[in-house]
């Protein structure tokens, strides 16, 4: 029981060393660069406000890289090392250990973004909004165009709805207007929490739709990918320890996680640009199917 403890311990203080320097550089950065916004409206407080609160939205992206980080670092400590072997014969294998500490984390993660990043978040941008605007500004409204049979095109928004055809004919159908209705079109879709997603993902709109889905099954398969990660650079650890110091580990950790999130971004982009099937973005559960045929092969 003391090595569990032990082990927990050291994992979750590591991963909240890793975590704090990492916010902390982060929010140096955006402070400087809103500083160019301040005016008598905008003020240094009103910066440090709006910073705070949209700071829990911007972890989202390097909570699972401190995890990676700080739990790997741990295994340069002969004494770690140790305690994760005992652990082991105790009949933990690394795979189950390393998901009891990963757990927590992915959890409470997942959590604070359904319940409290969104609505913090957009709070955070509509403040700031109206103290750098001089005029209220409307919403943007959104227009659809879709393509009929025999050459017509219906344009829909959130006012009306027109049909017309290459020979100027025009009829005015207000009914698909109603497709609009709890669509949350006007805000950043990564500022939204699942629930949200899922209910704008019913949508009559195939782009609207497509965007929505792919973000969903980011989000669902984002924790695997980071999870699955770790395990490489574990597997990496005990099978070829004496190679790796704490700068190797360091450089492969926020060089694999800058990769993924390069690769991932592309892949989402891709589908909207292009119009690929959503499920696309559920790649990273193919690096569940590389890590196992590459573990039989390479670690032990």
């Amino acid at each position: 029981m003391k090595v569990f403890r032990y082990i927990f311990t050291k994992a979750l203080y590591s991963f909240l060393g890793v975590f704090l320097i990492l916010c902390a550089i982060d929010f140096s950065f955006n402070f400087f660069s809103e500083m160019e916004d301040v005016n008598d409206n905008y003020t240094y407080q009103d910066l440090i406000i709006y910073l705070l609160k949209t700071e829990p939205y911007r972890m989202r992206e390097f909570v699972y890289l401190c995890f990676v980080v700080g739990f790997l670092s741990l295994f340069v400590d002969k004494n770690f090392i140790r305690a994760f072997n005992t652990a082991r014969q105790a009949g933990l294998n690394k795979i189950m250990l390393s998901a009891l500490v990963f757990a927590p984390i992915a959890v409470t993660n997942i959590l604070a973004y359904e319940y409290l990043v969104p609505e913090l978040t957009r709070e955070a941008e509509a403040d700031r909004k109206i103290l750098l605007s001089s005029k209220p500004q409307e919403e943007p409204v959104m227009i659809e165009i879709r393509r009929l049979e025999n050459n017509e095109y219906l344009m829909v928004s959130e006012d009306t709805s027109v049909t017309f055809n290459d020979v100027g004919e025009l009829a005015v159908k207000d009914e698909f207007s109603d497709s609009f209705n709890n669509l949350n079109y006007n805000a950043n879709l990564k500022y939204l929490s699942f629930s949200q997603l899922a209910t704008n993902a019913q949508s009559k709109f195939e782009n609207f739709n497509l965007v929505v889905k792919t973000e969903m099954l980011r989000r669902a398969t984002n924790y695997l990918s980071y999870f699955i990660i770790f395990l490489f650079g574990l597997e990496m650890l005990l099978s070829f320890s004496r190679n790796m110091n704490i700068n190797r580990i360091l450089i492969y950790s926020f060089g694999v996680c800058l990769i993924y999130n390069f690769v991932e971004s592309l892949v989402a982009d891709s589908i909207s640009v292009f119009g690929l099937p959503f499920y696309l973005q559920g790649f990273p559960i193919l690096l569940v199917i590389v890590y196992f045929s590459i573990r039989k092969r390479l670690f032990f």
